[in-house]
């Protein structure tokens, strides 16, 4: 409760140093020369927000653009060709598996920034830190989306079930930047195409199986569809399709998948905890399908163009559900509600069309 109170007031400030310190528009012809993105949160959030950097570039080609990202997210970045450099700061508010940044490296980070002078901040998902930088440091146009997340918060109606995507190309269109790119992608440096190529190859299986990727986990466990359903939904894409099935996630995970091991009949490859993001990103994009919860394999998986299929219990379709046009998603007021048949009802309208 402390916590929500403490992030729903950080909205407010960052509302209130928006409306009582920047301009509410852009001046005609305007062309910055740095700009800096803030965005704090997790890996999915990030992998929606991807097209706003691709957006930013098409209207500013010769900006140098950099974020303000959690170090969880560095690897989506760290190759993406309209990002010029990627700077780590784990916000308390976000932060799950790695320790939040101590104050004495929030304030070098907080000076490194400030001597960058940017003339253009855009603040996507911020925190108290990003609050008193946009209020202390001189930037002369700043972009906030706080107002969006106390619509949000409050239930207002237009904003509750409003696509993550959509509100952050929303802010851009509301100073008339153009967002032609509505879509990402997953920029991967060769080692991770070589890393997915070489075990992929080392399987000795036929290359023309169907590969399905499976994730089980969710550090919410209201978001987790239950294992012995996971385990069934296996057996039948091993029996009806001959599936090459891999299991994948964070080491974190480890025992929910191994609990799906225990329990289905065939064999699955259970590569849990063993790649980073970006040869996970590079696996999927050699996978035929994916199946997993509301999650940032979820959102990996739509943004490499594979076919996905999203399960949704606790968080909303509407605003998380995975951007593509091979993705699908079930949802239900609770994932206890999702039967296997469900599933199996969409594997064969994607796999089968």
């Amino acid at each position: 409760m402390i916590t929500k109170l403490v992030e729903l007031s950080t909205m407010i400030s960052s509302f209130l140093v928006q409306m009582t310190t920047y301009p509410e528009t852009l001046p005609p012809s305007f062309a910055p020369k740095r700009i800096l993105v803030i965005k704090l949160d997790h890996l999915g959030d990030l992998l929606l927000a991807i097209p706003v950097f691709s957006n930013l570039r098409h209207t500013f080609p010769s900006a140098q653009i950099d974020a303000l990202v959690g170090n969880w997210n560095y690897e989506i970045l760290q190759n993406h060709p309209d990002v010029d450099e990627v700077i780590g700061y784990n916000s308390h508010f976000f932060s799950r598996g790695m320790a939040p940044t101590n104050l004495h490296q929030t304030y070098k980070i907080f000076c490194r920034l400030q001597e960058q002078q940017y003339d253009f901040l855009i603040d996507l998902r911020g925190d108290w830190v990003t609050v008193v930088f946009a209020l202390w440091v001189n930037i002369p146009y700043r972009l906030d989306r706080a107002d969006l997340q106390i619509g949000h918060k409050i239930g207002l109606n237009g904003y509750k079930e409003l696509h993550e995507s959509a509100r952050n190309l929303n802010l851009l269109r509301s100073v008339q930047i153009p967002t032609p790119v509505c879509t990402a992608d997953f920029y991967t440096k060769k080692p991770a195409k070589l890393w997915a190529d070489n075990y992929l190859e080392k399987l000795e299986d036929p290359s023309n199986l169907l590969r399905v990727a499976i994730h089980a986990g969710s550090p919410i466990a209201a978001k987790r569809w239950p294992t012995k359903r996971f385990a069934e939904l296996i057996d039948w894409l091993i029996f009806h399709h001959q599936a090459q099935v891999f299991l994948v996630g964070v080491k974190s995970e480890l025992p929910i998948n191994s609990e799906i091991e225990n329990r289905i009949k065939k064999k699955a490859f259970n590569i849990v905890g063993e790649t980073n993001l970006q040869q996970l990103a590079e696996l999927l994009r050699r996978c035929n399908l994916f199946i997993g919860n509301d999650s940032a394999p979820m959102h990996i998986s739509a943004t490499v163009g594979t076919q996905t299929i999203g399960l949704y219990g606790a968080s909303s379709p509407n605003r998380f559900c995975p951007i593509g046009p091979n993705c699908a998603t079930i949802a239900r007021e609770s994932m206890n509600q999702i039967r296997v048949l469900d599933v199996v009802s969409v594997i064969d309208s994607l796999v089968l069309t």
